[in-house]
């Protein structure tokens, strides 16, 4: 038991210096807006693209889903929703399971859902669940009309439609 002493107390001394090494280290400098905007370039300057105040902090509820080859009529459209705030977030509920993540807006249209974070309820059969989250991350376009908001799929393979609430 004799030999353990010395070890742990070699191991908490170098701890300790190591402790102390790291603190006296100078940390980056913040840097100022000017600083900032000088590095990002000119682009950093540009307002970045942003849904229409119409879309954002609405409660959209997916009604249907349109591809070339079938209509998926949504018949608890209630259970399937997305939300995207103005700072870049969306949440979604699908069916009996709740998430969120980021998006991107970019010119003449174009959206792009960053990863969603999903919880992982098991859901009834028949739930459609799944397959509005492995929609929903594959839209590229979105665009309003009649008060309704659509996100077209790639390569013209599909529509998601969705409604505000009654």
């Amino acid at each position: 038991m004799g030999a353990r002493r010395p070890t742990l107390t070699l191991l908490a001394l170098c701890g300790g210096l190591l402790a102390c090494s790291a603190r006296d280290q100078p940390g980056p400098l913040p840097a100022t807006a000017e600083a900032r905007a000088t590095a990002a370039g000119p682009a950093a300057a540009a307002p970045s693209p942003a849904l229409p105040a119409e879309v954002v902090d609405v409660t959209w509820q997916w009604v249907s889903l349109t591809t070339p080859v079938e209509q998926v009529d949504v018949g608890t459209p209630e259970r399937y929703t997305v939300r995207f705030a103005p700072d870049g977030r969306v949440s979604l509920q699908a069916d009996c399971n709740r998430g969120g993540g980021s998006y991107a807006v970019g010119a003449d249209g174009r959206i792009e859902l960053g990863p969603i974070a999903l919880t992982k309820m098991a859901c009834p059969p028949g739930s459609l669940g799944d397959r509005f989250v492995r929609e929903l991350g594959r839209a590229t376009n979105y665009f309003p009309k009649d008060g309704d908001l659509f996100l077209e799929l790639p390569i013209d393979s599909g529509t998601l439609r969705f409604r505000r609430p009654s």
